[in-house]
């Protein structure tokens, strides 16, 4: 970007800086703004961490917004101000899906923005339905209409488009408003607590090592006995750690398809492990083959080692039963207060719930607890009852002696 295309003055935004034009709207921000908007564009075509491309940055002061556009790529800039803005505990920061912003800024400056506040799961606390997208918040909270067009652009190229500025400069430019009225919305309702509760996971580090129990998810397919399911947590583990290394997406290490046959064969020889043609041509795979040989002698030797599964058909089908009467409780206290499901409880926890006399699940904690946990530990106790009352399901108490 050119020095002429610097300031927008009818939109008061910058298209580009000179290296004092950061600080000062860092401090600017600082000094005068309770919040900040921010937003990036990245690119993540064939590596594991993603590239930033472009910061979008907006405040108000006196209803007059602020924005400026962030180029990480251009040579020399030094985005300090930035960190230390985004280490401002006095500043929240506002983004909408944050998550994978969050870990941008993670890798890129070592530090998690904090105070935090989500746009989208704000929406989802105030009933508005389960991941909402910023351009059906922006319609509907706002009667504005983003143009989505450029979302998937190559945000790596210069000099970006017109298009691409004004789709950036939207990102945030709407955002301050979003927040505005999601912040009212959570005092009426009485719920600004669960959002907070909900953001203190998103800025805790420890939720941004992508160790196996967070990309066992997009793993499509790993269903049958615990034996697999345990060899597969571990081979997506240690394929987790080449692709960090290495920093390749994860199926540029080993697709998918191959680390389920994996973990269904366990091969136990080197020879046997090369017919499976695991590792891309991008990879040196001596190293890691004999990595892989040794998790599997040992995956293989735990399945020996480890007790059978029970036979105790009665007993699973007791959980069976109690995971049905949770999962119509579930369906009770969404209906009631306007949630989606799976934001209360997840069926692992109404699993667990069923099946453990001490379950460690987030649905028996903090604003979860209070609305669902408690009746969910009452009615496997069997003091509460569900029942049919006018074609619907409805709880009832029960007198317990």
């Amino acid at each position: 970007m050119t020095r002429s295309e610097k300031n927008d003055k009818k939109n008061n935004m910058k298209l580009a800086f000179l290296p004092d034009e950061l600080e000062s709207f860092c401090l600017e921000a600082s000094k005068f703004a309770d919040y900040i908007a921010i937003d990036t564009e990245f690119v993540r075509h064939n590596t594991y961490y993603a590239k930033v491309c472009l910061i979008q940055i907006a405040f108000k002061t006196a209803n007059k917004k602020k924005i400026l556009l962030i180029d990480p790529l251009e040579q020399g800039v030094n985005l300090d101000p930035l960190k230390k803005l985004l280490k401002d505990k006095n500043t929240l920061k506002i983004m909408h899906a944050g998550r994978q912003d969050l870990e941008i800024f993670l890798n890129l400056f070592d530090c998690l923005p904090t105070p935090f506040f989500d746009t989208q799961i704000a929406a989802m606390i105030c009933g508005m339905g389960e991941q909402e997208g910023y351009e059906s918040l922006v319609k509907n909270l706002l009667g504005q209409q983003v143009n989505k067009e450029c979302q998937f652009t190559n945000w790596g190229k210069r000099p970006l488009s017109n298009e691409q500025i004004k789709y950036a400069t939207e990102d945030v430019t709407y955002l301050c408003d979003v927040y505005e009225v999601l912040r009212n919305k959570l005092q009426v309702l009485g719920r600004s607590d669960w959002v907070t509760e909900e953001l203190e996971k998103l800025t805790d580090r420890r939720n941004y090592d992508n160790i196996a129990a967070n990309s066992l998810k997009k793993i499509k397919g790993v269903n049958g006995s615990t034996n697999f399911k345990l060899s597969v947590v571990e081979l997506v583990s240690f394929r987790e750690q080449i692709a960090q290394e290495l920093n390749l997406p994860r199926n540029h290490v080993i697709k998918d398809s191959i680390l389920l046959k994996l973990a269904r064969q366990l091969p136990q020889t080197i020879s046997s492990l090369k017919e499976f043609d695991i590792f891309s041509t991008k990879i040196d795979s001596t190293i890691y083959l004999k990595k892989l040989i040794a998790i599997c002698r040992n995956l293989r030797l735990k399945e020996k080692q480890r007790p059978s599964l029970s036979d105790n058909f009665r007993q699973e089908e007791n959980i069976l039963g109690i995971m049905g009467l949770l999962k119509s409780l579930l369906k009770i206290k969404s209906s009631e207060l306007n949630l989606p499901p799976k934001l209360i409880a997840s069926i692992k926890d109404l699993e667990m719930i069923a099946s453990q006399d001490k379950p460690d699940v987030i649905a028996l904690k903090g604003w979860r607890k209070t609305i669902f946990g408690l009746d969910a530990l009452k009615l496997k106790k069997g003091e509460i009852a569900l029942t049919i009352c006018k074609d619907q399901i409805v709880k009832i108490d029960l007198k317990v002696k």
